[in-house]
């Protein structure tokens, strides 16, 4: 059996981002997985482009949920911020996005702000 986390990157954020973030859960009938996307475009956009993500690799029978949106900052020293919420979704768990982070840069300091 295939797992999600084996053909879904659980986190994509590009090196020096500045902007949206978005938590989202990938569901099928037997496995779970929360990944986070970034896009300098509106939270619903970077719903949709997930949504248009996991539909190219082939993946039937999945089920998208938004988990709330926040941003993402690369600070100067080398840090990296996240803050904020989504007028639309709310805001996601930022602690779980801040793991996801750490996971791409484990090296960086990894900060939330409300």
């Amino acid at each position: 059996m295939m797992h999600l986390d084996e053909v879904i990157p659980v986190a994509v954020v590009p090196e020096g981002y500045q902007g949206k973030i978005m938590l989202v859960q990938v569901r099928t009938d037997n496995q779970q997985l929360t990944i986070l996307r970034s896009g300098d475009i509106w939270h619903k956009e970077i719903l949709r482009n997930t949504e248009a993500e996991i539909q190219a690799l082939g993946l039937d029978d999945v089920q998208i949920d938004e988990l709330g949106g926040a941003y993402l900052s690369f600070r100067d020293d080398g840090s990296i911020l996240i803050w904020g919420t989504s007028d639309y979704f709310g805001a996601c768990d930022k602690a779980y996005a801040a793991e996801l982070v750490r996971s791409l840069w484990p090296s960086r300091d990894v900060a939330v702000e409300d």
